[in-house]
């Protein structure tokens, strides 16, 4: 049987996982018959033809926030799992040294926990090697700095309360209105630079409108995509596509530079890669190869087996409901059965 890897992000009251679903969580993999396993091993038994025992589990942490090392990290040594949190190199923190969740606890001021998150909403060097000497977590890389970009035209969305933080890096324009294309991570794509014209005129429309006032209307989204289908159709689309070696060079920068600055803060080896958003295509997997990692993991559901392309590690992504984990392992408890599901997963 395959092994199943789950992949979190925060753990954190208030975000999508708290704490206390988490804990939840290693607690149904347990009743479940679920044994905890390091990345290492589920490389090894792809690479090597090393075996496993039945219903094997990692558990995976993307982006490398401080939750993870105040809140998800004690509640992982309590339950006996192992851990690798992917970090953003460039977004890792420094000269910070915050208590986890248990310590706090122990000191009658758990209240403190957001306090200290919000000092930094990154893990910092100093916790990242306390996780490590511990055990519990390995460590990988989620690239350098983890940037989306437009990626074709199409109009996904506007903004109407500056709340997609890719977007907000990618444009540094706060403005109401703004168009927001179909993005991918930028190593992916030949990122498109997108038309000013229409983004000060859908800005200016909103502003006359009553700024965020004119998303209290429910029509507000399809009216301001009338607004762009009209001034593109009198005007064009003036839009730019960068270069072949342009995405190359983005390429070598957030791949090879991540794992040389990871490596020599932490004075570890990197064998691990997990792509932003989950994408991947195969220049990013020739320079992975290149690099010298000896794997990388996406967001395609399914079970880790034998003849699995390393490079294309699936996972399954946690939702916020205890049940929904409960009723997945149903499926992958079946080999067969997790077979079949992601093949439809894929297709709905």
């Amino acid at each position: 049987m395959g092994s199943l890897i789950l992949c979190y992000h925060n753990i954190d009251y208030g975000k999508r996982i708290d704490p206390d679903t988490f804990e939840k969580n290693l607690i149904t993999l347990k009743e479940n018959g679920f044994k905890p396993i390091r990345l290492s091993e589920i490389y090894s038994y792809i690479e090597n033809n090393k075996p496993l025992p039945n219903k094997t589990v990692h558990i995976t942490f993307d982006d490398g926030y401080a939750d993870n090392y105040i809140y998800a990290y004690p509640i992982l040594k309590k339950h006996g799992f192992f851990a690798t949190i992917f970090i953003i190199a460039n977004k890792v923190s420094d000269g910070i040294k915050r208590a986890t969740y248990e310590e706090l606890a122990g000191m009658n001021i758990a209240n403190k926990a957001k306090e200290l998150i919000e000092r930094s909403t990154y893990v910092s060097w100093s916790e990242l090697v306390l996780m490590l000497d511990s055990g519990v977590f390995e460590v990988g890389s989620h690239s350098l700095n983890h940037r989306a970009c437009f990626c074709c035209p199409k109009i996904h969305t506007f903004n109407k309360d500056n709340s997609y933080d890719w977007f907000l890096e990618l444009t540094n324009d706060r403005r109401l209105g703004l168009p927001i294309y179909h993005k991918k991570w930028e190593c992916t794509t030949l990122c498109m630079r997108d038309d000013p014209r229409l983004r000060d005129y859908l800005a200016e429309f909103v502003k006359n409108e009553g700024g965020v006032l004119f998303f209290k209307r429910k029509d507000a989204l399809s009216v301001l995509r009338k607004k762009a289908r009209t001034f593109i159709r009198k005007n064009g689309l003036k839009v730019l596509f960068d270069t072949q070696k342009e995405k190359e060079e983005r390429i070598e920068r957030e791949i090879y530079q991540s794992k040389r600055i990871i490596e020599e803060r932490l004075n570890r080896k990197i064998d691990f890669f997990c792509y932003p958003w989950g994408h991947y295509d195969e220049d990013v997997i020739y320079h992975l190869q290149k690099a010298g990692y000896k794997a990388a993991l996406t967001l395609n559901v399914g079970l880790v087996e034998k003849n699995t392309y390393p490079y294309l590690l699936p996972r399954v992504e946690v939702r916020k409901n205890p049940a929904w984990l409960r009723k997945r392992l149903r499926i992958y408890s079946n080999p067969t059965i997790a077979k079949i599901y992601s093949k439809v997963y894929h297709l709905v």
